[in-house]
């Protein structure tokens, strides 16, 4: 994705791995693959693989950059965690994501705020990095934003959960160097940035809202996984805690996004990954910012 400017904000991604290894019927068990075909004008190549009857995935996240702020939104799977239940996360040694970052024109000590829109280990990994035998904030003068109802959450749950070990190392170290701020899911920032509400992929899912002048963004986290989605608005994938509240919040997205001109950056869209929610009499679709 090339970097975007709403406003006096430039928004550019930084990938941590993309991939072509998932199954959709991993993702979307109840979904025939015929679905896929019916759409395949504008989602071959950026979103489906069809040699492999593959969904094509992006681990990312964001840095705002604006006269005011640097804003790292989800810092992705990381490096040298341990997530024996996810390979593809397990003791990664990969510095893609803080390469990227370092080719948007940031280092880790500029950046102001870190926000994760919800706790789970492909959106908090980058938080810390395993330095002199211990995990330690990647950006050492940011303040970290996690939503109230998350830490409550996946403080509760079993420590042997995989879930349980991203919190345990890239949560709680956050919390005991002093750079956390537990927020509601409205938090403002300033005029320009602020969270909203957007529950049910997880118990605190929070969006981030962008505004400079008359030009608008929401980074939507995982509110959708997919494209498909904006054609299917109550599909939901496996791993939504709540897949009730999860339609719910997604149906109200798309009604309050589509066919206006505020940019869409979802969590886990392919290249190009911006871009715009449309109309459709049949449902919605996605429209890439190529």
């Amino acid at each position: 994705m090339k970097p975007k400017t709403v406003g006096d904000t430039t928004i550019a991604r930084m990938v941590d791995k993309e991939s072509t290894e998932h199954r959709y019927q991993n993702w979307f068990p109840d979904l025939p693959q015929e679905v896929f075909d019916s759409h395949r004008d504008w989602m071959d190549p950026y979103f489906f693989d069809y040699d492999q009857g593959t969904i094509v995935f992006s681990y990312h996240g964001f840095v705002l950059k604006s006269e005011r702020h640097t804003v790292v939104v989800d810092t992705c799977i990381g490096n040298d965690k341990e997530r024996e239940a996810r390979p593809l996360y397990h003791l990664r040694k990969d510095t893609r994501y803080m390469d990227e970052l370092a080719a948007a024109g940031v280092h880790p000590e500029e950046v102001d705020y870190v926000m994760c829109t919800h706790l789970h280990g492909d959106h908090v990994g980058w938080n810390t990095k395993f330095e002199d035998g211990e995990w330690k904030p990647t950006f050492p003068n940011a303040r970290y934003l996690f939503s109230r109802k998350e830490l409550e959450y996946w403080s509760s749950i079993p420590e042997d959960g995989n879930h349980r070990q991203a919190y345990r190392d890239s949560v709680s170290p956050i919390i005991e160097a002093g750079q956390s701020i537990t927020v509601q899911t409205d938090h403002a920032i300033d005029d320009s940035l602020w969270l909203e509400p957007s529950e049910g992929h997880t118990v605190g899912h929070y969006s981030v809202r962008v505004t400079s002048g008359s030009a608008e963004a929401v980074l939507c986290g995982d509110v959708m996984h997919h494209p498909i989605q904006c054609v299917l608005p109550d599909l939901c994938t496996v791993f939504c805690m709540d897949p009730a509240a999860t339609r719910t919040t997604r149906k109200e997205f798309f009604e309050r996004h589509a066919d206006t001109d505020v940019m869409v950056f979802p969590g886990h869209f392919a290249a190009p990954t911006a871009g715009h929610v449309i109309g459709h009499p049949d449902g919605y679709r996605w429209k890439a910012d190529v």
